[in-house]
């Protein structure tokens, strides 16, 4: 496996407070087709249940599950599990989620490979966009471990190669690359340290050929991203670097800032930037083809679970994921 994210990474990723891995959209937790998909699985399930959530995050389908149960007065013990560091009951204690939360039972740094959680204990096992990123035979193993010899089901969501979400995650790589390669932080950083020296030497920075020359490069440099960024159907990430980037010299933003606060937001820019590169990188890596797919359902059948959906998942008329649930 490549481009693989490291626990800490991961963990600095849910500590900033996201559900989800999806922003907007999906930021306040799964909804519509996606959140009918989970209430379908749930609804086959006894009044009293236990659940293991694999790969949980800061526990989106957890929450589902707990919420469900609340509302439909259903017994559910659920275990969440996630290799990275979470604490999604601190994290969200003030928000509307804080009661369902409480609910469950969070294990971090735990590999889902082996959880160490008891055997033939649970009747439902799920994973939404998380089984990828492991070792997915070692994971079938440890569900079909976990999961009762008898009325079980396992279900998951799982990023295709050739779905949406892939392809968008692909286009916004090669967003933040043009970005990068464009050269636009080292011109912003060579005019602020010259308006900088300007002011402390008392100077109208408007008459300063060499302010005005940096000026002319920066705008060059902003035509042709803008240009090249036309090109995809959402350049989101063009105009998050370009706006976040020009807002070193906005007065609304960095009024009354040194040069070293300016610069520390232009690095905080490149750091945002650099870290979704590499979490599009880590799910464009983990995302299964054809193949894979075929593969992993055979390790499902022979683990003794009868495949009951094997199918691409579309959500809003574009491919979603490729969802899979299994019984036994």
């Amino acid at each position: 496996m490549t481009d693989r994210l490291s626990a800490e990474q991961w963990s600095e990723y849910w500590r900033k407070g996201t559900i989800t891995t999806f922003h907007g959209r999906f930021g306040q937790n799964y909804d519509g087709k996606v959140r009918d998909y989970w209430h379908g699985i749930l609804n086959r399930l006894p009044t009293k249940a236990s659940i293991v959530d694999l790969a949980t995050g800061n526990g989106a389908i957890a929450l589902i599950a707990a919420q469900h149960g609340r509302r439909n007065e259903r017994e559910y013990e659920i275990t969440a599990v996630d290799y990275a560091k979470i604490d999604p009951q601190s994290l969200f204690s003030s928000t509307e989620f804080a009661e369902d939360l409480r609910t469950i039972r969070f294990l971090s740094n735990t590999s889902i490979e082996s959880t160490g959680l008891p055997a033939d204990a649970y009747d439902l096992a799920t994973s939404q966009f998380g089984l990828e990123y492991a070792d997915a035979d070692a994971v079938v193993a440890e569900f079909a471990r976990l999961l009762k010899r008898s009325n079980a089901v396992f279900a998951a969501m799982i990023h295709h190669a050739d779905s949406a979400i892939v392809r968008q995650a692909r286009e916004g790589v090669d967003q933040i690359l043009a970005c990068e390669k464009s050269g636009l932080h080292a011109a912003i950083r060579d005019l602020l340290g010259r308006l900088d020296k300007l002011a402390a030497r008392g100077k109208d920075a408007a008459d300063d050929e060499r302010a005005k020359e940096l000026r002319t490069a920066i705008n060059r440099v902003l035509a042709g991203l803008n240009q090249w960024g036309r090109q995809f159907g959402d350049p989101s990430q063009i105009v998050y670097y370009i706006e976040n980037s020009m807002a070193t010299f906005n007065p609304r933003v960095s009024g009354g800032m040194s040069l070293v606060d300016r610069l520390a937001l232009l690095r905080q820019v490149a750091a945002e930037t650099e870290a979704y590169k590499q979490r599009m990188r880590d799910l464009t890596s983990a995302a299964l083809d054809d193949a894979a797919i075929v593969h992993l359902v055979g390790q499902i059948r022979r683990a003794g679970f009868e495949i009951e959906i094997d199918r691409p998942f579309v959500f809003e008329g574009t491919h979603f994921c490729h969802v899979i649930s299994a019984a036994r």
